[in-house]
């Protein structure tokens, strides 16, 4: 499969989680060996000189977290969330470099239904009141558009995925980590291990392993 054809486009939350806790090479081998992801959610090729208004998604966590770590002010529970996931969050632009992390551009069509998704007014009939994150926009953009599964856990993009098309087939954390489970390339005790390694990360989950 070349990165022009993903089968699977995962957003931000997934990628961030998965990285978090140290299994991307996971991940990667659910999704069919390479994790394609749009350059709102990680850009690759973005000069450090970017602001963090205007930077990739997963590049703007990363300096998040470089910041938090260092911050004697930061509440240490927090401060010691961050240096957990730092590590393993510096190792994105070396993913990208190998080839496994990849950036995908938007087309034409893509690029106007990501504004669409982006706004308020084209949202607002999926009951929702804000429009999607950039990341989330782009990623639904391309799948929409490619005929491609898509790999999220952002309860929005999730709802507007399926007003767009029900059909979507769509790919949420604990799905994920139960179908390594399920292929065996993990125990099911491993599998609960990064559940709540995810959750004490960050990840918000009602739900168990």
């Amino acid at each position: 499969m070349s990165p022009a054809e993903p089968d699977v486009v995962a957003d931000t939350v997934v990628v961030n989680y998965f990285v978090a806790v140290g299994a991307f090479d996971l991940l990667a081998t659910l999704l069919g060996g390479v994790v394609f992801v749009p350059r709102a959610v990680f850009d690759p090729d973005e000069p450090e000189s970017v602001a963090d208004a205007a930077v990739s998604e997963l590049r703007a966590g990363l300096r998040f977290h470089r910041r938090r770590a260092g911050d004697d002010r930061t509440p240490l529970v927090l401060r010691q969330r961050s240096e957990r996931a730092l590590p393993q969050l510096e190792t994105l632009p070396s993913l990208a470099a190998s080839g496994r992390l990849v950036a995908l551009d938007l087309s034409n069509e893509e690029l106007r239904l990501f504004a669409q998704l982006r706004s308020v007014d084209y949202v607002r009939q999926f009951a929702r009141v804000a429009g999607l994150g950039r990341g989330e926009a782009a990623a639904l953009a391309i799948t929409l558009t490619r005929g491609c599964r898509r790999a999220t856990d952002d309860q929005d993009a999730i709802e507007v995925a399926r007003g767009v098309n029900p059909e979507l087939p769509i790919h949420r954390i604990r799905a994920l980590l139960l179908r390594a489970v399920e292929v065996g390339l993990i125990a099911r005790p491993r599998a609960r291990e990064l559940h709540r390694a995810m959750v004490e990360a960050g990840f918000w989950d009602r739900g168990a392993l």
